[in-house]
C-alpha cells in the first residue's frame, strides 16, 4: 500500500525539476549506449536530449548534470516542433561522467568503467 501511494503521489506531482528552468536550455540530438547483459554488447539508439551544462554536484570520481529525455525519436525528427515541445512531461534523469584532476575522462579506461 505504501508503494502505491507513493507512485500516486509522483503521477500527480509536477515536473520536480521546472525550477531549473530545463526549458531554455537546448534540446540536442543525441546518440544514446544501451548495454545488453544477456548478449553482453552493446546497441546505439537516437533520442532527444536537455542536459544542464554545468555540473550541479560531484564525488571523488564523476560530475553528475540534470538531463530530461524525450520518448523514442519519431520519423519526422527533424520537426521543431518535437524538439521544442512537451518537455515538462520528459523523463528525468542524472547524468554523470567520469572525471580526472576536474578534467572529464574520455580515455578507453573510463569508458570501459561504465
Amino acid at each position: 500500500r505504501l508503494l502505491q501511494d507513493a507512485a500516486a503521489k509522483a503521477v500527480a506531482q509536477e515536473d520536480p525539476w521546472a525550477q531549473y528552468n530545463m526549458k531554455e536550455i537546448p534540446a540536442e540530438r543525441v546518440i544514446r549506449h544501451l548495454y545488453q547483459p544477456e548478449s553482453k554488447t552493446w546497441i546505439q539508439d537516437e533520442t532527444i536530449v536537455k542536459m544542464q551544462p554545468e555540473a550541479f554536484t560531484h564525488g571523488a570520481m564523476r560530475y553528475c548534470y540534470r538531463l530530461k529525455k524525450r520518448a523514442t525519436l519519431p520519423q519526422s525528427a527533424s520537426n521543431h516542433r518535437f524538439h521544442n515541445y512537451g518537455w515538462n512531461q520528459a523523463s528525468n534523469y542524472v547524468a554523470k561522467a567520469y572525471h580526472v584532476n576536474g578534467e572529464i575522462d574520455t580515455s578507453e579506461g573510463a569508458k570501459e568503467a561504465v
